[in-house]
């Protein structure tokens, strides 16, 4: 019994680390958006005490209005995989009595696949997680879609992407052999669950 606890406590410091991992991504891509909507207001010569909406231009209002007609109907972030995390809050598979937070969800899926754009946009920012991998954020009207757990990019923040470009190859994890996507999807600076929004996540 003592072992099992000793165990636990093992694991929970673990837990622990990886949350607080997690919750560093999580305020990384929150920081980003709200910066991203300062810059972008401010350029739209509209300077708002609020900096947790964009000022849409007529343009922006258009792919946004597009965005949200497809909602249950965009694209995967890959051309292939498995969900292998929900979102929000579910048990620790090792101990149920844990319980997680997830913001996004994580897509299982091949050595040396790409992360596509889900639907057309700008790129906004690139995130890179002191000691973590890289990600991409894609603006979309007021829609921001992320795919973080990239370990090589092929865009740049500024640029114009379609529907299915590539973003960049997704990080394949030596010790376990696994690849995985994590994907987000806010309006605004409001986190949005993905399994709403693309096409039977």
């Amino acid at each position: 019994m003592g072992t099992i606890r000793q165990n636990e406590s093992k694991y929970a410091k673990a837990i622990d680390e990886k949350k607080r991992e997690a919750r560093k991504i999580d305020q990384q891509i929150e920081n980003l958006i709200r910066s991203a909507i300062a810059a972008s207001n401010k350029e739209a010569g509209k300077t708002t005490t609020s900096a947790s909406k964009f000022l849409l231009t007529p343009e922006a209002t258009l792919v946004a209005n597009n965005f949200s007609a497809n909602k249950g109907k965009l694209i995967w972030p890959v051309e292939k995989g498995i969900k292998s995390q929900g979102f929000g809050i579910y048990n620790d598979a090792v101990y149920p009595g844990i319980k997680h937070q997830s913001n996004g969800v994580v897509i299982a899926t091949d050595p040396g696949s790409k992360a596509r754009a889900i639907f057309e946009g700008e790129v906004i920012a690139i995130l890179a997680v002191p000691g973590g991998n890289k990600g991409v954020q894609v603006k979309h009207g007021n829609f921001i879609s992320t795919y973080y757990n990239l370990a090589e990019l092929y865009v740049k923040k500024g640029d114009k992407v379609n529907i299915k470009d590539e973003l960049g190859t997704i990080y394949t994890n030596r010790s376990n052999g696994q690849t995985r996507l994590k994907f987000y999807l806010y309006q605004d600076t409001d986190r949005l669950n993905p399994e709403e929004w693309v096409y039977r996540l």
